[in-house]
């Protein structure tokens, strides 16, 4: 044992003599050592065979992609690089190794463990993550995400932490709040499609364990009497209206006395599932998810209060911090609304400090936070998508409003240079999931744009006190006054075979999509540059050159128009 220890401790300890030699040699012997150990630690939690294989394989790849790209830092040299390139280094490892973690905890995890064995008669004691929402089987009426706590499979109880989606049925529909402890007795299965690991189905009986606390119960009461307040609105307000609020549409909602034999509150399901596929096939479904849009516009209104008030620049951050926590708690959990809410107490924190909001970094951190914190976000669409809009927005929104505002009006040039630039980022992840492409995606962006952020205010404000004044009637109806908009263009728009193009699905039609995207932004360039050279007479003047175009003439002729009339001295 003695002779073991010292030997890993000759291998592992750097060496600060020798040169570049040493190093490499280190390195070599730091990387074997490495493979060895994850795989090793893989047997150890009874992962052999070709799964093992890969992992140690895993475990080599990553240390010596850093090793070599540290390798190339040191020999060009410069420590404000190196630093750097060695917090790159730290951070893909921590996700590598963090991703690892969780893949062996989840395979050896008791529950999993009895998935795999077919166990048909399990009971598990589980904490409730999301309301309860109608099934995406034909065979249960409601579905709710949870994590297990304990589970009894054989006349055994173990521990575990795997998260599952519960398939239920009436009236045990109505029972199931967030965030509440439940024993169930059902079937424990490996799910066969979404994002959750395992299924729970065929659920023979529901306990509860503890009810969802303070908080939770105060906005599952808002909730409630929110969709009450909806059901008296149109058809299309009834599917819409909590959509665009709380990121759940009107069909899927699970009233407490589910039991009456309707399908979430009255609303006509050929109708809804029309509507759904209509907004999708359209491109502005995006609309119904809640994203750092409806964190803008709460951050907006809170702003200007703050400022009527004149109060303090940290009692205004903290206000909008507190904001984006409520507005959180309320809406619909998703990894989009994760991912906004870590990026949004992120600017409200740089706005304590007095520093400005960097939103590249923002995001990049956001991510690297959450996917190690949790690794399963890694396969969430909404997730990625959510991110890849982010991206788009941030690198090529300005460049491109910038390009659009001399030949058309300001604000329908930010509109569209925000919808192309989140679209050139999700396309590829979108034909993942529909294997189409939307044709009139921008111009429906365009239509909807102005009554998107009306609808949603008035939507959160009757939220706000639906559960104490009578009056929220009022702002739901504004609400659907917008969506009424969204509806028409959706069913214009989004409905025939025009609506939308075909192509290749899984990742070939990623990757066609991306290359695509490259040749038109290449051409894109190249004629913007061809352009330049061929109509600017001296190019190295300062400035850009003045496009003359019916646009800019009526916005000077406005402008010239307004300034002489406001120093005109008129006489009496």
């Amino acid at each position: 044992m003695g002779s073991r220890g010292a030997g890993i401790g000759v291998c592992c300890r750097p060496p600060y003599a020798g040169g570049r030699r040493a190093w490499h040699a280190y390195g070599i012997r730091l990387l074997r050592r490495t493979g060895w150990s994850v795989r090793h630690a893989a047997a150890r939690c009874g992962i052999g065979g070709t799964v093992a294989g890969i992992i140690g394989i895993i475990g080599i790849a990553v240390p010596a992609i850093a090793y070599a790209a540290s390798a190339g830092w040191r020999a060009a040299g410069g420590l404000g690089m190196a630093f750097q390139h060695y917090r790159m280094r730290v951070a893909a490892m921590a996700c590598a190794s963090s991703a690892l973690t969780y893949d062996v905890l989840q395979w050896r995890d008791a529950a999993s463990y009895a998935a795999r064995n077919g166990e048909s008669d399990v009971v598990t004691l589980v904490r409730t993550t999301s309301p309860a929402v109608n099934s995406n089987r034909r065979a249960n009426d409601c579905q709710i995400d949870a994590t297990i706590s304990t589970i009894t499979a054989s006349q055994v109880t173990q521990p575990s932490m795997m998260r599952v989606r519960v398939y239920a049925d009436r009236p045990d529909c109505g029972t199931l709040k967030q965030g509440g402890e439940y024993r169930m007795r059902g079937t424990l299965a490996i799910s066969q499609y979404g994002a959750m690991p395992l299924w729970l189905t065929d659920i023979a009986s529901v306990e509860r364990i503890r009810g969802p606390n303070l908080a939770l119960r105060t906005i599952g009461m808002m909730q409630q009497a929110f969709f009450e307040q909806t059901s008296r609105l149109s058809d299309q307000g009834k599917v819409l209206v909590p959509g665009l609020t709380l990121g759940i549409l009107g069909q899927d909602y699970v009233p407490p006395d589910s039991g009456n034999g309707q399908t979430g509150t009255g609303i006509d399901s050929t109708y809804a599932n029309l509507l759904e596929n209509a907004f999708q096939r359209s491109g502005i479904l995006h609309l119904m998810a809640v994203s750092g849009g409806h964190l803008a516009v709460v951050a907006t209104l809170v702003r200007a209060v703050c400022s009527f008030l004149l109060l303090p620049k940290r009692v205004t951050a903290i206000a909008i911090g507190a904001s984006y926590i409520m507005l959180a708690m309320c809406v619909f959990p998703s990894d989009s609304v994760s991912r906004a809410l870590l990026m949004g107490l992120a600017g409200a924190g740089f706005l304590f400090l007095g520093r400005r909001t960097q939103a590249l970094s923002t995001l990049s951190w956001t991510t690297l936070g959450m996917l190690m914190v949790n690794p399963h976000m890694s396969r969430s669409f909404g997730f990625a998508l959510s991110c890849a809009a982010v991206l788009g927005i941030v690198l090529f929104a300005g460049p491109l409003g910038a390009w659009l505002t001399p030949i058309m009006p300001a604000f329908i040039a930010q509109t569209m240079a925000m919808t192309i630039a989140a679209q050139l980022f999700t396309l590829p992840i979108q034909v993942l999931i529909e294997p189409e492409l939307p044709v009139y995606s921008i111009p429906a962006n365009l239509v909807v744009a102005p009554f998107v952020g009306f609808s949603t205010l008035a939507g959160l404000a009757s939220l706000a006190i639906s559960w104490i004044l009578p009056a929220s009637f009022i702002f739901a109806s504004l609400a659907s006054w917008g969506t009424a908009i969204m509806e028409f263009m959706a069913l214009n728009l989004g409905s025939g075979d025009h609506a939308t193009i075909p192509w290749t699905g899984d990742a070939g039609g990623a990757l066609l999509i991306i290359l695509v995207e490259i040749i038109g932004y290449t051409t894109a360039r190249f004629a913007g540059t061809l352009f330049a050279r061929i109509t600017t007479t001296e190019p190295n003047l300062p400035g850009r050159r003045l496009i003359h175009n019916p646009i800019e003439r009526a916005k000077a002729w406005g402008e010239r128009t307004y300034n002489a009339l406001k120093t005109m001295k008129w006489n009496e």
